[in-house]
C-alpha cells in the first residue's frame, strides 16, 4: 500500500468534492477585489506573518484570494483562471478528490511554513503570494499528462511537457533575479511537486 493510500484511509475528510470549483470562485472574488481596490488584498488578506502573530489569524486562509496571474490585465487574469479551472477539473477527475485536495493543501501549507521560517530564522517579514502555486498545478498536469496539449490563447497547440519546460526556465530565471520573497515562494511551489511526486511517489 502506497503512502497516499494510507493517508487517504486516515484522512478521509480530505476527500470532499468540488474543491477546484471553490478555488475558481475564490480566484474570481480575488480578481474582483483587485479591480475595485488593488491594495485591499495586501492590507487585509495577504500572508503577512507579523500581522498573523499580532492576531490577524485569518490571513493564514485568506492569502489564497489571489488570482493566478501576476499581470494587471483583467483579460489575462480571466484566461489564467479559465486554464486553472480546466486543469484542476481534469486532475480531480483522474486523481480523485483526496489526491487533488491533498496536493493543494501541501502547496498552501508549504507557503505558510516558508513564510514562518523566513520570519523566525532570517528575521524578515516577507509577503508570499500564491501565484507560484499555479506553477505547481501546471507541473502536476504535465507530469500526469506529458503528451496532452495546451492551447495557448485558445488556438496555439503546445504539449504539456514543453509548456512545463518553458515555465521551469522562466522560474529559474525569476529565482536568480528575485529577492528572498520571490525565491521562497518558488522553492515552496517546487517543494509541493517534490513531496507529492517523489516522496509520496504519486503515479496515475
Amino acid at each position: 500500500m502506497s503512502i497516499l493510500e494510507k493517508l487517504e484511509r486516515k484522512c478521509a475528510w480530505l476527500s470532499f468534492n468540488n474543491l477546484y470549483k471553490y478555488m475558481t470562485v475564490i480566484f474570481f472574488l480575488g480578481l474582483a477585489m483587485d479591480v475595485i481596490n488593488p491594495y485591499f488584498y495586501f492590507l487585509n488578506l495577504s500572508l503577512n506573518i507579523e500581522r498573523v502573530l499580532s492576531g490577524q489569524v485569518w490571513r493564514l486562509f485568506t492569502f489564497v484570494f489571489y488570482p493566478p496571474s501576476a499581470s494587471r490585465s483583467i483579460l489575462l487574469s480571466l484566461l489564467m483562471i479559465y486554464v486553472y479551472y480546466s486543469i484542476t477539473k481534469t486532475l480531480t477527475m483522474i486523481w480523485g478528490n483526496f489526491k487533488f485536495n491533498l496536493y493543494l493543501l501541501i502547496g498552501f501549507l508549504s507557503q505558510i511554513v516558508g513564510a514562518f521560517l523566513v520570519y523566525f530564522v532570517l528575521r524578515e517579514n516577507i509577503i508570499i503570494y500564491p501565484t507560484y502555486s499555479f506553477f505547481s498545478i501546471i507541473i502536476a498536469f504535465a507530469l500526469t499528462f506529458p503528451d496532452s496539449y495546451f492551447y495557448l490563447y485558445f488556438f496555439i497547440p503546445i504539449k504539456a511537457k514543453y509548456f512545463a519546460y518553458v515555465e521551469i526556465l522562466l522560474y529559474l530565471i525569476s529565482f536568480l533575479s528575485s529577492g528572498v520573497e520571490g525565491r521562497v515562494a518558488i522553492i515552496c511551489s517546487a517543494a509541493n511537486v517534490f513531496i507529492f511526486f517523489v516522496l509520496f511517489k504519486n503515479r496515475i
